[in-house]
Order: structure tokens, then C-alpha cells, then sequence
């Protein structure tokens, strides 16, 4: 299998989140809403085994039908096997797309752009379709795709197989066990989760003693309060608001120990895309804002115990792992 085009995800654009900031002014409490700076990545990032460009299919792909789901070990994906989807992988194909009538023989190889513009439009709708409608484009999944190879290129393949996968912010792809089918699609993380950051970008899941941007706090079902139509976002942050700040309190450990350790409770909204698509979970979380206001500072530590805020950006990581290789730990 020919080494695929390294990328980075963008990104992701209009991430929906809150912020409650606490903060004690004249014997009063004050509650301030703002957006959080979270820069998600783009959740319709889309190429084969996780990687934007070219990703040529082994032998199992062609073999593989709708509902079979595919996992692999080594980071080019030489090692891809099919798995039953009760087993954990990294891939759940969910069709094929003919590209012929859209690039005959004499079409030339198509770029990286061009592919991810191919997959994009096509296999998003494959997905789509094989999951009745019901995908979340602001979910924890996304549409990935296997491409013909150059040389079955030029011997005349313009198959797409198209699938979906659950990458991390950093392109590494994470396990799913389970038919998509039958999973909940909220992009959401267990209570006692820390999520690294990169720069000022919110990254992949790490140990807490590690510097994070957020800690995960809190679970809500949305469904339980809003059992009718799209709820607005305003009144999911007014519900939120209350619920958060009890979730984070009680998770803590006491009513103010986020607030002495000088942390903030924020949490996500959904989108009226997401509500339709069936998601109905969100996160409660903590974390930290930059003494200028421009993103989340790095936190060392849980809220349970010792906590260190950093006054500057977190380093920007240049080595992150290439996009698409497996992640050895848990999402």
C-alpha cells in the first residue's frame, strides 16, 4: 500500500460552546457567558484511513461490502483486516461510489484536492445514505475513503470506498466497537477526561497530569429536558448553565472549589444538524482562560486535586502523528 499524503485537520468552524465565568464583584456573584476558543477540527475532514489525498485500497477493501468494518495496527494500514463490528476498528465501510461518468479513462490521477473534494461530495452522500439520513456532521465520527491506486488508476478503477471512521483533532484515528449504526454519535468524552491542547487548539485525550486544555466534568442528556422540538441554543445555555455548574460542583468535590482554583465552567450546545441526526448527549467541562483573553491556557492537573494554570499558549506541536495512524489509547 503506497504511503498516503501527510495533512493537517482544520479548523472546525462554528463549534458550538459556552463559557460560565465566575467571579465575585461587590458581595455579588456574577455570571458572564462568552464563547469558548476551542478551535475543534473539521469533522468532515475526510480521506482514506483518515488521511486528506490519495489512499490507495489493499485487497480486503475491494473485498469488503457495506457493514464490514476493517481495523489495522501498523500506520500505513498493511496489516488491514476484516473484524466483526462487536470487535474494536477503525473503519466501518459504508459503500462504494463509481466515479466513471465523472472521470472517464483519459482523466488524469486527481490531486489532493481534487480527492478531497471527490470524497467530500460522494461519500459523504454514501454515508449518509446508508445510515438513512441520520448522520451527525457535528459528531464524533467522520466520512473516510479508500481511492484506486495510480497504477489501477490507469488501468481504469474509479472506485471510491467509502466508510466512517472517529479521528482525534491530531488525525490519529480511534476504535470504535460497534455498528455505527447502532452508537450514539455525540461527540462527547466520560467525566474525568482531559483533552490535551496544542498551541491553543483543543488535542487529543490525555492523562490529566498532563497539560490539557479542558477536563471533562459532566454528561447531559438534552433529551431529558428537551423532549419536543430543536430547543434553541439560548435555552440549551440557560438549562445548561444551572445543570453544568451542579455537575462541575459535585465532580470537584464542593460548591466553589472551581472557582478557588481559579478554573471556568463551560459546556457544548448542539446544532439543529445534530438534534435532527439523533445526538442528544453534551459535556459539562473546566478549563482556563488566557490572562488576555485570546484562547484556554495550558492546566496541569485534575480539579480534584492540584491544579497549575499556565499565563502563555501552550507549545505548538510540529510532530503530531501523521493523520490516519491508530491511536494506542482509548478516545
Amino acid at each position: 500500500m503506497a504511503e498516503p499524503e501527510p495533512t493537517r485537520t482544520e479548523p472546525k468552524k462554528g463549534a458550538n460552546a459556552r463559557l460560565i465565568m465566575l467571579m465575585a464583584a461587590v458581595g455579588a456573584l456574577l455570571i458572564l457567558v462568552a464563547s469558548a476558543l476551542l478551535n475543534w477540527p473539521n469533522r468532515n475532514s475526510i480521506g482514506g484511513s483518515g488521511r486528506i489525498g490519495p489512499a490507495p485500497a489493499p485487497r480486503v477493501v475491494f473485498e469488503a461490502e457495506a457493514g464490514d468494518c476493517l481495523n489495522w495496527n501498523e500506520p500505513d494500514a498493511t496489516d488491514i483486516r476484516k473484524v466483526d463490528c462487536g470487535q474494536p476498528h477503525l473503519f466501518e465501510v459504508t459503500g462504494t461510489f463509481d466515479l466513471r461518468p465523472q472521470l472517464p479513462d483519459d482523466a488524469p490521477f486527481p490531486s489532493t484536492e481534487q480527492w478531497q473534494q471527490l470524497k467530500q461530495e460522494h461519500c459523504t452522500a454514501v454515508s449518509q445514505r446508508y445510515l438513512d439520513g441520520m448522520l451527525d456532521p457535528d459528531g464524533r465520527f467522520s466520512v473516510g475513503a479508500f481511492t484506486p491506486s495510480e497504477e489501477g488508476w490507469a488501468d481504469g478503477d474509479r472506485t471510491l470506498h467509502c466508510g466512517i471512521q472517529q479521528p482525534g483533532p491530531s488525525g490519529k484515528l480511534y476504535r470504535i466497537k460497534g455498528s455505527i449504526r447502532n452508537l450514539d454519535q455525540s461527540n462527547t468524552y466520560e467525566a474525568g477526561r482531559c483533552l490535551g491542547i496544542n498551541g491553543t487548539q483543543v488535542w487529543d485525550p490525555v492523562d490529566c497530569s498532563e497539560p490539557h486544555s479542558v477536563e471533562i466534568t459532566g454528561l447531559v442528556d438534552l433529551g431529558d429536558e428537551f423532549t419536543g422540538d430543536y430547543p434553541a441554543p439560548e435555552d440549551q445555555d440557560e438549562f445548561l448553565a444551572t445543570r453544568c455548574d451542579e455537575l462541575s460542583a459535585d465532580y470537584a468535590g464542593g460548591p466553589d472549589v472551581v472557582r478557588d482554583k481559579e478554573l471556568v465552567v463551560y459546556w457544548d450546545t448542539l446544532s439543529e444538524e445534530s438534534w435532527k441526526a439523533g445526538s442528544r448527549n453534551v459535556n459539562c467541562k473546566v478549563g482556563a482562560p488566557l490572562p488576555d483573553g485570546s484562547g484556554l491556557a495550558p492546566v496541569t492537573g485534575s480539579v480534584r486535586g492540584e491544579v497549575q494554570i499556565g499565563d502563555e499558549p501552550a507549545p505548538s506541536d510540529t510532530t503530531s502523528p501523521e493523520p490516519g495512524v491508530p491511536a494506542d489509547e482509548p478516545r
